[in-house]
């Protein structure tokens, strides 16, 4: 069962990815390419956190320990950050596209996690 995304502190960015399936042959000699679409597509996020006091931060790396890098699964709202797509996409389930995360600490002060997640299909 997919974990619930904190919802104690924001994103700072978003980036979003729609990526379909498709497969691609480039033929060097005619300098043609022949392309076919396939079934399927997955968002893909790289998330970049606001930065965040100790406290706030401890429950986020326990969020991201708890999905033991690309095992566990979660919840992520796509709607605030794809204004404009209809419909729109939604909660979507993801996974950590690595299997591990890490933090940039200030003096143990103040905290900022990144990370990018692929869409579970």
């Amino acid at each position: 069962m997919p974990s619930n995304f904190p919802i104690s502190v924001a994103p700072d960015t978003v980036k979003v990815k729609k990526v379909w399936a498709s497969t691609r042959f480039d033929n060097p000699v005619q300098l043609s390419s022949q392309v076919q679409l396939r079934s399927g597509m997955r968002y893909e996020i790289d998330v970049t956190m606001q930065k965040m006091g100790a406290e706030l931060a401890a429950e986020f790396t326990q969020f991201l320990e708890n999905l033991q890098g690309g095992f566990g699964t979660f919840n992520f709202d796509l709607d605030p950050w794809c204004p404009g797509l209809s419909p729109a996409p939604g909660v979507r389930v993801f996974r950590l596209a690595a299997n591990e995360h890490g933090w940039d600490a200030r003096m143990a002060v103040e905290f900022s996690f990144s990370f990018v997640a692929v869409e579970v299909v």
